[in-house]
């Protein structure tokens, strides 16, 4: 390799090297650092990737990048507490294309400092196009054969970001800014990066999600199965490397509590199976001894953070276990059956707090995995069998099921408070809807509580049948109903209020059927009130709370939400309409 022309190394001197915190979506805990050049503007270059055309142009791109690579690794071992971090370098696609460029050199870097290949995360952007998608893939398996982990910088805006999924497997795919900026108030963008995360967490890559600026970003990313996240909100690009800390803060006292995955995960955790699990470095001998124990028929493979890069299944191992020459061949350090790499298989990695219903969608869509892996900040804790999922949707479908109204089968306290818990955390634009029965207890003491039944059923059929299938309904008790429903293109706040306002004015003319033709023609019913004294009542009538929620919201917390419907329902009832609307 010639040297380089001074000046380069000039340019070498004036830049310097900043580093942004990747961190654990739930926990907060720091994965690693991504390393931005600075100073290129201070070298007269309107920005880095015209920087990057220079060094391509002049044919020594990788010359460069090879003493740009030593930079960064030098300064990122300045970092407390580097050696269980990762370090992700972006890596120009075109580098590959240079005539000098050889094998070895980043690993010999690596050496010097005594770091592990797969503290290396290689980030291939589709920025730059790729021409050639046999080579550039074919160089993806060369950094990977190498130990090193590989991602896919940008994933979404280019065309080859599907085929590489397709021809290599990467170990990490970050998601473009484009899908994720207000991903809490565009459902096309949350549907678009759901799928992503599906499509890769099955086949067993790790998520993130990159250029969170918002707290609301942030959780819609966690809700849709996301496992680390980058961007402004964790915190910006830093040159003081003291400025990197292991664990950061990244959700509000308001979102810290999650009741309702705090009851998940008790039913995960209490059906968790904690496999015992190899390295990724391990000897095959380890594995085969693991797998010799009574009982096991599964092991975890983990990364030296205690992550799961995969499993290995006892199966892949009948040609070495079955074979005379099995044990020796695994003893031979040039046979390709000594790798673990060779055996491991793709599993839906999940976080025990992530959602119970994204965990149940992970591993409902993953055809061939036995389970699910269960992390907690990042770190293997467990193994939920197919059988596990199943008595764990099982019970959890029990516990709804108790929370059920009996008369109306609409869902009752416990998922109206869980339902409101969710709108309130992900900060998502949405309406909830309180609904109070008017004089609905003279037409009860009057008719009778039969009667009193067959009004609430009435009630809760037109529910069903005015207002839209996707919107929540729930039956607080008694003639208290609640409906939440997320505002979209189609779902407007005003359309939403419209479906309210039409379901009030069906009740009102249809609950008439319910009462004696003398009292409907009267408009009232003749009793007694509490004191005695026989007095008119007005035929039963509904009345609704409507409050639009969202990221500029100032109510956080159900209780402050049921103080609102309950200070806000006397101006429902005196309303012309029946309404009172809030957050419009």
């Amino acid at each position: 390799m010639e040297p380089l022309h001074p000046l380069y190394h000039h340019y070498l001197d004036v830049l310097d090297v900043a580093f942004q915190p990747i961190v654990d979506i739930h926990s907060g805990t720091l994965f690693g650092v991504e390393a931005l050049l600075r100073g290129t503007d201070t070298l007269g270059f309107e920005s880095i990737e015209s920087f990057f055309d220079r060094l391509y142009e002049e044919n020594i791109l990788y010359s460069f990048d090879l003493l740009l690579r030593e930079k960064v690794i030098d300064k990122f071992c300045t970092i407390e507490g580097y050696e269980s971090l990762k370090l992700f370098y972006n890596l120009d696609n075109r580098v590959l294309e240079m005539t000098d460029f050889s094998k070895g050199n980043t690993f010999r870097l690596l050496k010097r400092h005594n770091l592990d290949p797969k503290a290396i995360v290689f980030e291939l952007s589709e920025h730059n196009e790729i021409l050639n998608i046999d080579h550039f893939t074919k160089l993806m398996h060369h950094y990977g054969d190498e130990g090193f982990c590989i991602a896919i910088d940008d994933f979404g805006i280019g065309q080859s970001g599907y085929k590489l999924l397709y021809h290599c497997t990467p170990n990490i795919i970050k998601i473009d800014r484009f899908f994720l900026t207000d991903i809490d108030k565009d459902p096309k963008k949350k549907l678009l990066a759901r799928n992503m995360v599906q499509l890769s967490t099955l086949l067993g890559c790790r998520v993130i999600a990159e250029g969170v600026e918002t707290e609301r970003e942030l959780l819609v990313c966690r809700e849709i199965g996301c496992h680390m996240v980058q961007g402004y909100f964790v915190q910006r690009p830093t040159l003081d490397c003291t400025l990197v800390v292991n664990k950061y803060l990244i959700l509000s006292d308001n979102f810290k509590e999650e009741k309702r995955s705090i009851s998940n995960q008790k039913i995960v955790l209490k059906r968790l199976e904690p496999l015992k699990a190899i390295m990724v470095g391990d000897s095959m001998e380890v594995l085969l001894d693991l797998l010799n124990e009574k009982g096991t028929y599964l092991v975890p493979v983990l990364d030296t953070a205690m992550h799961p890069v995969g499993i290995i299944h006892e199966h892949q191992l009948k040609s070495i276990a079955c074979s005379p020459y099995g044990r020796s061949l695994t003893q031979n350090r040039s046979s390709n059956l000594s790798a673990l790499e060779n055996y491991i298989e793709p599993i839906p990695v999940v976080d025990l707090t992530m959602p119970l219903e994204t965990m149940i969608e992970l591993f409902s869509l993953s055809q061939n995995a036995p389970g699910v892996l269960i992390v907690e900040s990042s770190r293997y804790i467990g193994y939920l069998s197919a059988r596990e999922m199943i008595e764990v949707v099982h019970e959890r479908n029990l516990i709804r099921a108790r929370d059920e109204n009996p008369l109306t089968r609409l869902p009752g306290n416990f998922r109206i408070n869980e339902y409101i818990a969710n709108v309130i955390e992900s900060g998502s634009d949405t309406v909830l809807a309180y609904f109070d029965f008017d004089h609905f207890k003279p037409y009860n003491d009057y008719y009778g509580f039969r009667s009193g039944d067959r009004v609430i059923l009435l009630f809760a059929e037109l529910m069903h049948k005015v207002l839209c299938s996707d919107y929540f309904k729930g039956h607080i008790g008694g003639d208290d109903f609640f409906v939440g429903a997320i505002l979209d293109e189609i779902h407007t706040f005003e359309t939403i209020c419209g479906e309210i306002e039409t379901l009030i004015a069906a009740f009102s003319d249809e609950v008439r059927a319910f009462y004696e033709p003398s009292d409907r023609e009267r408009g009232c019913i003749v009793g007694e009130d509490r004191d005695g004294n026989v007095r008119e009542f007005k035929l039963l009538g509904v009345s609704s709370v409507v409050i639009r929620m969202g990221s500029g919201s100032s109510i956080t917390s159900s209780e402050h939400l049921q103080r609102m419907f309950a200070m806000e329902k006397k101006n429902a009832k005196k309303s012309p309409n029946h309404m009172s609307i809030i957050g419009n």
